[in-house]
């Protein structure tokens, strides 16, 4: 399994302001909370995955980047960014449009989705790449 590192989240989230708000302020307001989050999917609980699957994984990198607020802006486009990279990396793309991809990810900021809410979401709305070859 491969996982988005610090570097790479932090430079998601420069892209996504430049791209969308070149006003706000760019960077990390809390690196310990970005660590956090980043290390979530890949935490065991004694010596099991406690997020076994992709779509558990992905949840959980989801909902700790949007609601832990690390960077000073863009938190939940930096989230989904991050998240569609993690799939990316693993073989997986989503497949929703980004208007329903951005709809969802507001619902986690506001509503608290859970993990398992999450995971069957992406579940649902994601599919193995297509190898194009």
């Amino acid at each position: 399994m491969k996982y988005p590192s610090v570097q790479e989240v932090i430079r998601i989230n420069h892209y996504v302001i430049m791209k969308y708000s070149p006003d706000e302020q760019i960077g990390v307001k809390e690196m310990n909370l970005l660590e956090s989050a980043l290390h979530r999917p890949k935490q065991s609980v004694l010596g099991k995955d406690a997020y076994p699957t992709i779509y558990e994984k992905a949840a959980a990198l989801f909902q700790s980047l949007v609601q832990n607020h690390c960077f000073y802006n863009a938190n939940k486009r930096t989230a989904l960014w991050s998240v569609e990279y993690f799939l990316v990396m693993n073989g997986y793309e989503l497949t929703n449009d980004q208007v329903e991809l951005e709809r969802f990810t507001v619902a986690i900021a506001t509503d608290y989705l859970k993990v398992a809410d999450i995971s069957k979401w992406l579940r649902k709305h994601s599919s193995l790449q297509e190898h194009k070859g």
